[in-house]
């Protein structure tokens, strides 16, 4: 049984951002440009600034678990035959599609929004790459590693292997 390279890469590429949202969430939280108080010597975040920050934090940890969830259903479909064929009312006109070919464009389209939004980053003025700084990479990188498994995750799902 060979393994499924595009799910392989699709599981392994989301899974540390699923972890860092689960666990993490307010690192994904870039600085807001907002006064602080100053209580005792030390800058306080401003109310609204907290609030946004509890608000977003439940919203955050559901991204990562369905990142999470995306990586091991990714993974289980990476060890698994793609011998599942569906209902022939859902095929083309060469043939019927797979369970396998169907996860890979509905996976596909994930990184492909996800490129979409790295390009827009790179547009308002982002630094492409940046390095060190809990950013995973910047959206330099975002647009090639995910142009990379999008598209081997659609050349799979069209092509079949």
């Amino acid at each position: 049984m060979a393994i499924l390279i595009p799910f392989l890469l699709h599981s392994l590429l989301e899974l540390p951002p699923s972890f860092i949202l689960l666990f993490s969430p307010l690192s994904f939280i870039p600085p807001l440009p907002q006064p602080t108080r100053q209580e005792g010597g030390g800058a306080i975040p401003s109310k609204p600034e907290a609030d946004l920050n509890a608000a977003l934090i439940p919203i955050f940890r559901q991204y990562g678990a369905i990142l999470l969830s995306s990586s091991i259903f990714s993974f289980l479909l990476s060890i698994t035959p793609n011998e599942w064929v569906l209902s022939p009312a859902v095929g083309t006109i060469s043939g019927n599609w797979t369970v396998h070919e169907v996860s890979a464009l509905a996976l596909a389209g994930y990184h492909v929004l996800t490129v979409n939004r790295a390009c827009g980053r790179i547009a308002t003025g982002e630094t492409p790459f940046v390095i060190g700084k809990k950013r995973l990479g910047g959206p330099g990188l975002h647009v090639i590693v995910h142009s990379v498994v999008g598209s081997q995750l659609i050349w799979y799902g069209l092509a079949g292997f």
